[in-house]
């Protein structure tokens, strides 16, 4: 009986030593780390930017042909690039000023070969209607007539007259006539 009492006993003291041994085991040393990968080849550069559109081109300055084909007739008339002549009271001769007027006009319709005119003959508010129609056609005339013997092609220039029908000033004093007493130039055509 002895026995079977040692039984247990020596049954735990062989779990305990079998316990203990396999504490008593010694653990592996970690495994290296694995090596760290080769450096990588240096990462190209980015691409460059893409080129920048070509700026565009300046633009160069409207010619004068250009600049004149944009304009209307009322952008025209409007600059009055055709001078007018003034007359004396009951006058319809040209002056040498009148003259020099002119001259620049006829270098203006030169340049513009296409361009077609009406010339008006204005007179002032003195004198009957009828007088001063017939005193505003002679003024008229008298400028389409000094045009045409600077060159200008007759059929570009019409001389009607407005007699005091269209006044610039309406007061009744001679500095007021003497502005209505005119040739003036409407470009009818370009």
């Amino acid at each position: 009986m002895h026995l079977r009492r040692w039984v247990p006993t020596f049954a735990i003291a062989m779990l305990i030593v079998i316990g203990l041994s396999g504490c008593n085991r010694r653990v592996p040393p970690p495994a290296p780390p694995p090596p760290a990968p080769p450096p990588a080849a240096p990462a190209p550069p980015p691409p460059p930017p893409p080129p920048a559109p070509p700026a565009p081109a300046p633009e160069r300055p409207l010619t004068e042909d250009e600049l004149f084909a944009r304009k209307t007739l009322e952008q025209l008339n409007a600059e009055r690039p055709l001078g007018d002549v003034m007359f004396g009271y009951d006058e319809f001769t040209l002056t040498e000023d009148d003259r020099g007027v002119l001259q620049k006009n006829a270098e203006f319709l030169r340049r513009w070969p296409s361009v077609r005119t009406t010339i008006e003959g204005h007179a002032d508010s003195r004198g009957t209607n009828e007088y001063n129609l017939a005193l505003g056609e002679r003024r008229a005339n008298s400028v389409r007539e000094y045009l045409v013997s600077l060159g200008i092609a007759g059929d570009r220039l019409l001389a009607v007259s407005k007699g005091e029908e269209t006044p610039v000033c309406t007061e009744e004093n001679e500095g007021c006539w003497a502005r209505n007493r005119r040739g003036t130039f409407i470009i009818t055509a370009k």
